[in-house]
């Protein structure tokens, strides 16, 4: 799997970027500033805050820990004011029961296994257990979207837990008529969305079915726009633009199923050069989108992510210097709205963005975090 070298970046490279409007893949890599911006965000009790509310918010803080996992870098170290790290801050959430979403709980599988703990006993509960004792048996389902399916097949597969053989049938099941998989399921075409669509392929990779994870790859050069990045869903109401966390997880796919960035070059910019273009070199962050130029968490988490090459068919495993302690207080931040990640899904919270951004809220939210609107379907 491609790693893409990590060099801090200049202004002179920012304007480079301005001018171009993009990169081939792995002409310039912002992880090291982008490191920086997220690590200065860091909050007294370890985590990471959305943007959505004051304090940490577990996906968040989830999403940062596998970004720096993905550089090779050893979470625990990143100590917080209060002495804090963000693994005692995710095993607090856990150990407190809070963390009760399949989503999340797959999330803190995928946090355990990056710090080289045990799942299976981590903030003193077994994450495992919890994920299958969430699927339904009559319909194989883990929680009620596909994307928190896949997340949930992912976070078993990671795991090393043999997964039911009616995991990736559910999947397989739900193939939408033009290629992709959709948030809520079913077969319907124009349903189908990048960011289930990328998870359900790593799912099924995961699964030990790449056969059917490359059936969309169809679906996806149709989703490619000319930019070389990727919107959520097109056609759609609230636009097709390029976002950082839409075009992060299908770079995540494609790499997953080893496919070559060179493969997927759209005048002059294959996916990684437009994803790289949405860095802001006066920040460090990334935007969520060019038109949304503000620098964003979730964003540059994801983007740090499928820069370094991670997949969530396979979690990178660094290991924990610090072992967490599970007494840091604080509850789950429930988002107002989705963003890429969202257990909600996509049209409520690309409309809100939409609103937010028309009455300048982009103001309000000055701390850095105008939401990334939505596109996955993970709760922050």
């Amino acid at each position: 799997m491609r790693k893409y070298a990590v060099v801090l970046v200049v202004v002179l490279v920012s304007m480079l970027l301005a001018v171009s409007g993009g990169v081939q893949a792995a002409a310039f890599s912002q992880t090291d500033a982008a490191l920086a911006w997220m690590r200065d965000a860091q909050e007294p009790d370890g985590g990471f805050s959305s943007g959505f509310a004051e304090g940490s918010d577990f996906g968040t803080t989830a999403e940062v820990i596998l970004a720096v996992a993905a550089t090779g870098q050893d979470i625990s170290t990143w100590l917080s004011s209060d002495g804090l790290s963000p693994l005692d801050y995710v095993a607090s959430q856990v150990s407190s029961g809070q963390v009760t979403d399949v989503g999340n709980i797959s999330k803190a599988v995928f946090v355990a296994v990056a710090a080289g703990l045990d799942p299976r006993d981590f903030g003193g509960r077994d994450l495992v257990a919890q994920v299958m004792a969430a699927q339904d048996s009559a319909t194989g389902m883990f929680g009620d979207t596909l994307f928190k399916h896949a997340y949930a097949v992912l976070a078993l597969h990671n795991a090393g837990e043999p997964l039911p053989s009616s995991a990736a049938a559910v999947l397989t099941s739900q193939f939408t008529d033009d290629g992709g998989w959709a948030l809520f399921g079913g077969t319907t075409p124009g349903m189908a969305d990048t960011n289930t669509t990328a998870f359900a392929m790593q799912a099924l990779i995961g699964a030990g079915e790449p056969g059917a994870a490359g059936g969309a790859l169809s679906y996806l050069r149709r989703m490619q726009n000319e930019d070389g990045g990727f919107p959520y869903q097109k056609p759609s109401a609230w636009g097709t633009e390029t976002d950082a966390n839409s075009t992060a997880v299908v770079i995540m796919a494609l790499n997953a199923l080893d496919e070559p960035m060179g493969n997927w070059v759209v005048n002059g910019t294959d996916p990684l050069g437009a994803l790289l273009a949405l860095w802001d070199g006066s920040s460090g962050a990334y935007f969520w989108q060019a038109s949304v130029p503000f620098a964003n968490m979730l964003a540059t988490a994801q983007a740090v992510q499928a820069a370094e090459g991670m997949t969530f068919a396979a979690v990178p495993r660094v290991g924990a210097s610090r072992p967490p302690s599970a007494a840091v207080g604080g509850a789950v931040q429930v988002p107002l709205m989705p963003e890429s990640g969202s257990i909600y899904g996509p049209g409520v919270g690309l409309a809100l963005l939409g609103a937010l951004v028309l009455v300048g809220a982009a103001a309000a939210l000055r701390r850095s975090q105008i939401p990334c609107a939505v596109v996955s379907g993970r709760l922050r």
